[in-house]
């Protein structure tokens, strides 16, 4: 075998080593960006159902006001018709009474529902709240993993670089910058280098034309 291709493959496994090493770590480190997004989206739900719960509280605190206002009014209206000296009083007195009472349901109609809108708000923001805890604890306890698998992975990379620099400068420059750019090119999950096995790739095992064969020996 050609002693330039042997240490190739020991460069080649010393990357796929070094693969291996920084595995941990890009895990860790993209489950701490999904947790980063759902905190984005937890604390987007909270801000808009504190914004929500807000407004339907001071619409609730003015239809409130509201139906006081027409309580008092029916009383008087009320006391008014109880006094009516003649017919045409008493029916003023006994529409505007009935048209309060029309008044007083549909405003109550309305301040049960903001009612029940403020507790839908409430729910959304407390189940909101509960799932930003829980991410915020989640994310510390990712990041913490990430740090110590980069502080890992540093001290072995640093171990593996050492092995792949004494291989380098076994390898001759020609040889060497050839690996490299096939190395950035190729999609190969396998890498970019294989043996060629009785006239096939020793990879995906395709049978090798002629020429390409003679090209490569």
């Amino acid at each position: 075998m050609n002693p330039q291709y042997e240490i190739i493959e020991r460069i080649y496994r010393v990357d796929m080593d070094a693969a291996l090493v920084t595995h941990d770590q890009r895990l860790a480190q993209k489950e701490l960006a999904e947790l980063g997004k759902r905190s984005k989206l937890s604390e987007d739900l909270l801000n808009k159902s504190r914004t929500e719960m807000s407004f339907h509280e001071a619409e609730l605190r003015r239809l409130y006001k509201k139906l006081d206002e027409l309580e008092d009014k029916k009383i008087d209206r009320l006391n008014k018709l109880m006094s009516a000296k003649n017919d045409d009083d008493h029916r003023a007195f006994k529409r505007e009474v009935d048209n309060l009472d029309r008044d007083l349901r549909d405003i109550q109609r309305r301040a049960d529902d903001a009612e029940s809108k403020i507790e839908q708000s409430k729910s959304i923001f407390q189940k909101a709240e509960a799932e930003l805890r829980s991410t915020i604890t989640a994310s510390e306890e990712e990041l913490k993993k990430a740090q110590s698998a980069e502080a890992n992975s540093r001290d072995k990379l640093g171990e593996i670089q050492k092995v792949r620099d004494t291989y380098l400068a076994q390898l001759e420059d020609r040889v060497c910058q050839h690996y490299a750019r096939v190395s950035k090119i190729t999609r190969s999950p396998n890498g970019p280098i294989c043996r060629v096995l009785e006239g096939a790739c020793g990879n995906c095992r395709i049978s090798l034309a002629p020429q390409i064969l003679s090209s490569i020996q």
